[in-house]
């Protein structure tokens, strides 16, 4: 079993180990992408904070205003820290690679960029577009989340490998296992960096690996997680009872819905997408332990202002609540500014057991084209016909006594 996990993780690792690599160290430059988008874009954050900040409708008037053809805005993402900018959101164009986003300041609603989502100009967002699509759409998302798959094998057949094999003694070998050695060979030292630092990383590769294939295949890991867990069933999200009147403003929708998080943080306002519709609003509820997820939503009738439902992320089945927090897991929200630090190592990570293991490689694959060459030397020289002994005298002696 030991040597066809070796196999596996050997051959697997030679063929995609490039692709997981260029996945991890895409995903470590997103666990910071906004604050790298802020510096890459500093006119998003050409403001002052102000005491008296804009309404979200008058946010919504000037971002639409901005956008050719004035179409109508899907939703709002707050600012996600004190000098950070709104962001509106509309509707992908025809033959775009995402939608519009609109940077206005909270300040005084003035526009401060209109960008195209995915494209080269909006760095991070292309970023994104590479690490979750491989820019392919469909199909590259579909292979992202078989290459999360490979990445949790990788992770298993690795810690098989990893585990020290039974000796008469035992002595030393678990303290060997963890640490690298520096007095060996340059082949060792290779050797020690790639288990040492796949063992250390391994709950981390695991669980970036887990979220991601959760977010590609919600559907699937929800049912494999409802066979473990309680999973209730997601809730119906109501429209406005009737579908007309006198719409109700952002602002009022945002107020009715704060009312069912005190001291929650608003992260979203989706706007209704008809006549029909109702307002959609995500919040940081209290006691949620992220800081720029808002996993609370409430629904608020477009026209009555009538809260239709509300959904407090931590009083959820325990099923939900680990779909629920895949997300900020995979870019280390979760667990603070520490855990976004160690996710972006995690990135790293894919690229160092690459590199040493392809290192490690090529070695032994350069030590067996030595050896065979010897041994096909050694050959040759063994089975050359012996020179005839001759039967002529030398020159100094009689030809017979």
């Amino acid at each position: 079993m030991r040597k066809t996990f070796f196999i596996l993780h050997k051959y697997a690792g030679l063929t995609l180990g490039l692709l997981l690599a260029l996945i991890g160290i895409t995903g470590s430059l997103l666990v910071f992408d906004h604050a790298l988008d802020e510096t890459l874009a500093p006119q998003t954050v050409s403001f002052s904070p102000s005491a008296n900040p804009a309404s979200y409708a008058d946010i919504f008037a000037a971002a639409q205003a901005a956008v050719p053809g004035n179409p109508t805005p899907t939703r709002l993402m707050t600012q996600r820290q004190p000098g950070s900018p709104h962001v509106v959101r509309f509707p992908a164009p025809e033959g775009a690679p995402g939608p519009i986003e609109v940077a206005v300041s909270p300040s005084d609603a003035k526009v401060l960029a209109v960008r195209g989502w995915g494209t080269p100009e909006y760095t991070m967002s292309w970023l994104y577009r590479l690490h979750y699509t491989l820019l392919a759409g469909k199909n590259g998302k579909t292979v992202m989340g078989f290459m999360g798959l490979l990445l949790m094998v990788f992770c298993i057949t690795g810690a098989v490998l990893w585990w020290p094999k039974k000796s008469k003694t035992g002595k030393g070998k678990w303290k060997r296992a963890f640490s690298v050695s520096r007095s060996g060979n340059r082949f060792r030292f290779y050797f020690d960096i790639h288990k040492v630092f796949g063992i250390y990383f391994l709950p981390l590769l695991l669980m970036t690996s887990f979220s991601g294939v959760t977010l590609i295949f919600p559907m699937q890991v929800e049912a494999v997680v409802g066979t473990l867990f309680k999973v209730e069933p997601r809730p119906a999200l109501p429209g406005s009872n009737t579908d007309s009147g006198n719409p109700i403003t952002p602002d009022q929708a945002v107020a009715i819905a704060q009312a069912a998080f005190p001291g929650g943080e608003l992260k979203r306002i989706y706007l209704p997408r008809n006549e029909s519709d109702s307002y959609g609003l995500s919040f940081r509820a209290a006691g949620e332990v992220w800081t720029n997820y808002g996993a609370s939503i409430a629904r608020v009738d477009q026209y009555s202002g009538e809260l239709l439902m509300s959904q407090d992320v931590t009083e959820i089945a325990l099923g939900n609540k680990i779909l629920r927090w895949q997300f900020p897991l995979h870019n280390g929200d979760a667990l603070g500014i520490v855990g976004r630090w160690l996710v972006l190592l995690a990135g790293l990570t894919p690229a160092l057991l690459f590199g040493t293991g392809l290192y490690l490689w090529w070695q032994k694959r350069s030590l067996k084209r030595r050896a065979s060459a010897q041994a096909a030397g050694k050959a040759a020289q063994s089975e050359a016909p012996s020179p005839s002994r001759s039967t002529t005298p030398p020159s100094n002696t009689p030809a017979e006594v």
